[in-house]
């Protein structure tokens, strides 16, 4: 397998992840952002943006952005990048994102009016929540993506990923592997894959805050279902319905389960070519890591 590794910091990308969250507000109660932090952001919400955002109907355009924004040349700066992608005609907008899209993502025939749309909620969510959490955000992802840069030259490409993500590519198709650190979605790492090219985006990990890290830890390896899940991944790669068939729960159970562990960073996601399809398997390195973090904690 060969593939090329880069890596994306841009506050446009938290921005729109935060929207993202907001907006599909799923797996909430599995980031350290809680349950409650969908409704805390809605009190500061206008009622016309609330109205807004909830009478969208998919955030199909919106999921396409990351292509716009790892063509944008000044990745930092959300407000030239709301006049860049505003100014663009049809034809051009068909133009940066067909070569990145196969059949299963058909380009819907209305793009200006989406783009418009999309604009719009974005520029309103920037200025009634957003702005009031950028302090300190372009300093952390841009320093953790150099972290990644530097570890990209000195250890292998699967390692780098592996580290930031728990994902492992297993994938012959897959050409290209985008890292794009992220503050709001700690501690988990979420996938897009698009056509050749898989966009990673995975967690900062604040070091003064491993007492929480700990915590997640013993949280997940604290229930018996829990351990037997970990004990059959030990034994190799399995499919989501491999573990509902051996463990005998429901898939929602199950799937709850499986999100505690990878929050705690027990369990690898292999990426094969079975689009859609994930494998997943012990992080058997653990060990160390966490023997490392009660070291440090006593």
């Amino acid at each position: 397998m060969t593939y090329n590794v880069s890596v994306l910091a841009s506050p446009v990308h938290e921005l729109l992840l935060s929207f993202s969250l907001y907006k599909r507000q799923t797996l909430m109660k599995y980031l350290d952002l809680g349950s409650k932090w969908p409704g805390d952001v809605e009190e500061s919400l206008s009622p016309e943006l609330k109205e807004a955002i909830a009478s969208k109907e998919n955030l199909f355009f919106e999921d396409l952005l990351v292509l716009f924004i790892e063509q944008f040349p000044y990745k930092h700066e959300i407000d030239s990048f709301f006049e860049w992608l505003g100014e663009m005609s049809a034809g051009e907008l068909f133009e940066r994102i067909a070569s990145s899209l196969d059949d299963q993502r058909a380009i819907p025939t209305n793009l200006l009016a989406q783009r418009d749309r999309s604009l719009k909620l974005l520029k309103e969510w920037d200025k009634e929540y957003f702005q009031f959490h950028r302090e300190g955000v372009l300093e952390q992802l841009t320093a953790d993506a150099e972290s990644k840069r530097k570890m990209l030259e000195e250890e292998a490409r699967e390692k780098v990923i592996l580290h930031a993500s728990r994902f492992i590519v297993e994938s012959e198709t897959v050409q290209n592997v985008c890292l794009i650190p992220s503050l709001h979605i700690q501690p988990m790492a979420f996938l897009d894959h698009l056509k050749d090219t898989l966009y990673i985006t995975y967690s900062v990990k604040n070091p003064n805050n491993e007492r929480n890290e700990l915590l997640r830890f013993t949280k997940a390896l604290g229930d018996e279902k829990r351990l037997k899940i970990l004990e059959f991944l030990s034994h190799g790669s399995h499919t989501f319905t491999d573990i509902v068939s051996e463990i005998g729960m429901a898939k929602g159970n199950i799937h709850h389960h499986l999100s505690i562990l990878r929050g705690a960073g027990l369990v690898n996601i292999h990426i094969r070519d079975e689009r859609n399809t994930f494998y997943y398997s012990a992080n058997k390195g653990i060990a160390d890591e966490f023997s490392r973090m009660v070291d440090q904690f006593l």
